[in-house]
């Protein structure tokens, strides 16, 4: 199965693309959408850069993204990838998002130091939507975080799984073709592969 990196010009992307050739991807890196090819299963957002700047940068090609996830081709954002799916940001200012998602991005409302950055356990959210099973297999396991924004969405049953720092917040969510980590799963070992594999056998039944 073929995926695509989105390059939005900052940041390593080696990793990532490590690892999803890892569990059976072949990747190809991209930094324009505007003629992209049928043939993808997975575009990826990785979570490199600012809110304000990425999602300028994918708004100027929501078209064309929207017209990729009608054709039923899966997305996953990381990090940053993920929360710029939501409606709007408070990273900078208030920024617009893609609104793929109901709810905002703000900073993680918790005394403790930010950025959040190591290793903390995920959990099974309550009331998740039952496409949240299929990552049953990562439930209870530590994954690798580094953030001080978090999500805020409007519907929690998209939220599949949780973590803490200082207050709950969601760590993985699903909804139709498009998932989203707050964890980097290309840092976060076996278990970000055990994540990765299990969303490649998802994209592929």
């Amino acid at each position: 199965m073929k995926a695509v990196v989105v390059n939005y010009g900052v940041g390593n992307l080696f990793s990532i693309v490590s690892s999803l050739r890892r569990v059976g991807f072949d990747v190809d890196v991209k930094d324009s959408f505007n003629t992209i090819q049928r043939g993808y299963d997975l575009i990826v957002f990785p979570g490199v850069g600012t809110f304000k700047a990425v999602a300028r940068y994918l708004r100027e090609r929501a078209d064309v993204f929207e017209d990729i996830r009608s054709r039923g081709v899966y997305f996953l954002g990381i990090c940053l990838g993920m929360q710029i799916m939501f409606e709007y940001g408070f990273e900078g200012g208030l920024h617009s998002g893609l609104g793929w998602f109901k709810g905002y991005v703000d900073r993680l409302g918790t005394n403790l130091k930010l950025p959040h950055i190591g290793w903390s356990r995920i959990y099974a959210a309550e009331n998740a939507d039952k496409i949240c099973e299929i990552f049953n297999d990562i439930n209870g396991s530590y994954v690798y975080f580094i953030h001080s924004y978090a999500a805020y969405p409007a519907d929690s049953t998209i939220v599949c799984m949780v973590s803490h720092y200082g207050t709950r917040f969601p760590a993985l969510i699903a909804r139709g073709n498009t998932v989203g980590t707050q964890f980097h799963p290309e840092k976060s070992g076996k278990v970000g592969l055990t994540f990765l594999a299990t969303l490649y056998r998802w994209i592929r039944c």
